[in-house]
């Protein structure tokens, strides 16, 4: 059995994205933490530069990659935003593995 960590009502974490400091509700993804600031894409395409954001997720595909802290190709939809995260687009063109 998986425990979840409760958070304390009304807690926040600061972040950075793309250089724009930005809150969010403490124990959110990073996905949702970008959604909730009203940013739907982060990545875009190899082939055809088009925008990528949240699709499956969890964890599934590779739609949602973005750069945390100098890790390259990092899926937001499956980590947790934390306090003082640099989050940027993704330098990805897909899988992890692709560079």
């Amino acid at each position: 059995m998986t425990r979840t960590r409760m958070r304390e009502p009304g807690a926040t974490v600061s972040f950075r994205y793309d250089g724009a400091v930005l809150t969010a509700p403490a124990g959110s993804t990073i996905a949702a933490a970008l959604l909730g600031n009203g940013i739907l894409a982060w990545r875009t395409t190899r082939r055809r530069g088009e925008p990528r954001g949240l699709f499956c997720g969890i964890g599934y595909c590779y739609d949602c990659l973005v750069d945390v802290n100098g890790a390259a190709a990092v899926r937001a939809c499956q980590v947790v935003v934390s306090d003082d995260d640099d989050i940027r687009p993704s330098s990805s063109t897909g899988r992890p593995d692709a560079g």
